[in-house]
């Protein structure tokens, strides 16, 4: 993943997956954010030049950010939409990993990585608003002891697949 001078995100397809009957192999997915936290896309076909710029994949940061989500999901950690959360809470509280200013910009980081089904942003403001404190000391207003483990479990889990990762 890199980003041009116009601040647009490019992500390159390793996969070559067909989308469509016009367009065989997509090679890039543009993305950018406008200032009303719209996501505007753009798909570049395949091309000779684009041939010449595969090398240009996801940063080692963003593949193992990948992975620890994929890690999450394979184990079924994510149970509720709204785990994705702890996932960006923990990110955001770290220096050392990328931090989003909303919930649509993490929803359109893990899009971009390759995700589906994701929750709407307002999931994840929701669970936002019923958490407190720092890791690995978060407290929710909702839940019991035995959830607040769950979500924390979550984040740490995230971690580790991360930090493994290096």
């Amino acid at each position: 993943m890199r980003e041009d001078k116009n601040g647009e995100v490019h992500i390159t397809n390793n996969f070559n997956a067909p989308i469509g009957q016009h367009i065989d192999h997509v090679d890039t997915i543009n993305f950018r954010m406008d200032g009303d936290g719209n996501f505007h896309f753009g798909i570049v076909e395949h091309t000779e030049q684009s041939q010449a710029d595969d090398d240009d994949t996801l940063s080692t940061e963003d593949e193992r950010i990948r992975r620890a989500i994929a890690v999450l999901r394979e184990e079924r950690l994510v149970k509720h939409l709204y785990d994705y959360t702890w996932v960006m809470d923990v990110m955001n509280e770290l220096d050392d990993m990328p931090s989003f200013d909303s919930p649509q910009s993490f929803l359109g980081y893990l899009g971009a990585l390759g995700f589906d089904n994701l929750p709407d942003p307002s999931t994840i403001k929701k669970a936002n608003n019923k958490m407190s404190g720092k890791y690995p000391d978060w407290e929710f207003a909702d839940k019991d002891k035995t959830e607040t483990n769950r979500r924390v479990n979550v984040a740490k889990r995230f971690l580790a697949a991360y930090r493994k990762g290096r």
